[in-house]
């Protein structure tokens, strides 16, 4: 027990160094490349506009809507002068359709949509940003172009950085890394997902005997077992995923989330019976993974065009779930496998841990299907 808590304690401590801290002077552009036109988003901090325009008319220290609305001409004008879009070799003029404003973790920011057309099909982007660059060292813009139903590029422009260039027939491959980081992102932070796989996972390492259930004698058979369960867990989401994806199949958020809840809470209470054991959870896997899939659907829908054709983006974000899935499956089992015979994880990982699981399944259940946050 003392390795496995050193080893969380290790965790714990290295666990904020592995969240990158958010850059104080940073901006974010979004450029939406069609045929022969582009739209885009800048998000700008207003802090970082207002050290060069003076927009804090009243020097109270924060900077409001009335104290900008009429200064539109001017934060446009600067926008504009620090940056250029060239596509094909010509210099867009771009033009700012609407400026809003608003507030994220607390800082007001300003975002700026602007477009802007050329003459023939966009093939190649150029884009020549300088914002704050020489004011601030750690001045940066996070850039994403969508390449509108063929893929997408990201970059992080700084002053250290040469100006970016994209193009459209780079997209494609870019377009699946994205969905499958995307496919990762969504299996790693999907804490109900993660959730219903370990519940399945925690018998994995017993099998049934006459009189109940005992560990299992090797590693080999155990990954088995957890082989069934992961794969039926597999093939019944990407099912459901895909009818979603071809719009075949469409149920409510509301329901799909609170059933995903209520799986949680039976495979747990499953886990309680004595003989619970090896891969009998494949039967749950599958039929619970049906649910699932409705759940990963609504953050596929999200990536939009940004993951290029729907083929694509589907297969890259079923991938990346699968990935996701197969390195929490890496983690877990060694070390159940190792503390299968020991009292603490035949009686608190396989007991303690199905109630917390069944408790915390509740908890969700009632917050989604009555609406009820706490």
């Amino acid at each position: 027990m003392r390795p496995l808590a050193g080893f969380l304690c290790l965790l714990l401590i290295l666990l904020p160094r592995m969240v990158p801290a958010q850059n104080a002077h940073e901006s974010y552009l979004t450029l939406e490349i069609g045929q022969v036109s582009l739209r885009g988003e800048w998000k700008v901090r207003l802090l970082d506009l207002d050290s060069v325009l003076q927009l804090d008319a009243n020097h109270d220290g924060q900077v409001t809507w009335p104290e900008i609305e009429h200064r539109r001409t001017d934060i446009e004008s600067y926008l504009r002068a620090h940056l250029r879009i060239v596509t094909d070799g010509a210099e867009r003029a771009l033009r700012f359709d609407k400026l809003i404003y608003g507030a994220q973790s607390g800082a007001p920011f300003i975002l700026a949509r602007l477009a802007a057309d050329a003459a023939d099909e966009i093939r190649r982007v150029d884009v020549n940003y300088s914002l704050l660059f020489g004011r601030a060292s750690d001045s940066r813009c996070l850039l994403k172009v969508i390449w509108s139903g063929e893929g997408m590029h990201e970059a992080v422009i700084s002053a250290h950085s040469t100006s970016p260039s994209f193009t459209r027939e780079s997209a494609a491959g870019s377009g699946f890394r994205y969905s499958l980081r995307s496919g990762i992102g969504h299996i790693w932070t999907g804490y109900d997902h993660i959730l219903f796989l370990i519940v399945l996972l925690i018998p994995a390492v017993f099998q049934r005997t006459a009189s109940g259930r005992e560990a299992v004698p090797d590693f080999g058979s155990a990954l088995i077992r957890v082989v069934l369960i992961v794969s039926a867990f597999t093939i019944a989401h990407s099912i459901t995923l895909t009818c979603a994806a071809m719009q075949w199949i469409s149920l409510p958020s509301r329901l799909v989330e609170s059933a995903i809840a209520a799986s949680i809470f039976v495979a747990a209470l499953y886990n309680f019976l004595p003989t619970t054991a090896g891969g009998r959870g494949a039967y749950l896997a599958f039929g619970f993974g049906l649910l699932h899939g409705f759940g990963f659907a609504g953050a596929l829908g999200e990536i939009g065009a940004e993951g290029g054709p729907l083929w694509r983006t589907l297969s890259g974000f079923n991938l990346g779930v699968e990935a996701g899935q197969l390195a929490i499956v890496a983690v877990f089992l060694p070390i159940a496998f190792l503390l299968r015979e020991t009292r603490f994880y035949r009686t608190g990982v396989l007991y303690g841990g199905s109630s917390m699981a069944a408790l915390c399944a509740l908890f969700w259940f009632w917050g989604r299907a009555f609406g009820v946050t706490p």
